[in-house]
C-alpha cells in the first residue's frame, strides 16, 4: 500500500520596501484578508498592514487571499487605493488573480513579494 505524498507547498507575504522590509506574513491554506486592524469597524485581518503602511492607503478590508495548499489567488475587495500585481492594471473588485512565486504585490503603497516554497 502506497501513501499519498504531501504536494502542499508554504504561502507567504514579504514586505519588500520601507522600514519593515523583510517582514514575513505566513498564509493559512482558506481565505485571508489583507487590511488594517480595527475592531470598531470590525476588522481582524490575518494579513494586518497597519504597521506597514505610515500614508494610510491600506483600506480595512483591502483584499483576499485565497490558498488551498497549492494554489495562491488575490482579488482586491473594494479598497479605495486599488490592489496590484506586477505593476499591471489594477485587479478588478472581486476577480480572482493567480500568484506565482517572485510576484510583487502592492496594497495602497505597501509593496510585497510573494514566496511560495
Amino acid at each position: 500500500m502506497s501513501q499519498a505524498k504531501d504536494t502542499s507547498i508554504s504561502a507567504y507575504l514579504v514586505v519588500s520596501r520601507g522600514e519593515t522590509k523583510g517582514k514575513r506574513f505566513e498564509i493559512p491554506q482558506g481565505e485571508s484578508l489583507i487590511g488594517r486592524w480595527d475592531p470598531d469597524a470590525g476588522a481582524f485581518p490575518e494579513v494586518d498592514l497597519e504597521n506597514h503602511d505610515p500614508e494610510a492607503k491600506v483600506s480595512r478590508r483591502h483584499a483576499l487571499l485565497h490558498f488551498d495548499g497549492s494554489n495562491l489567488s488575490l482579488e482586491d475587495a473594494g479598497s479605495m487605493n486599488g490592489t496590484f500585481v506586477n505593476r499591471g492594471k489594477r485587479l478588478e473588485e472581486g476577480a480572482r488573480h493567480a500568484l506565482k512565486d517572485g510576484d510583487e504585490v502592492i496594497i495602497g503603497k505597501t509593496f510585497l513579494t510573494v514566496e511560495l516554497n
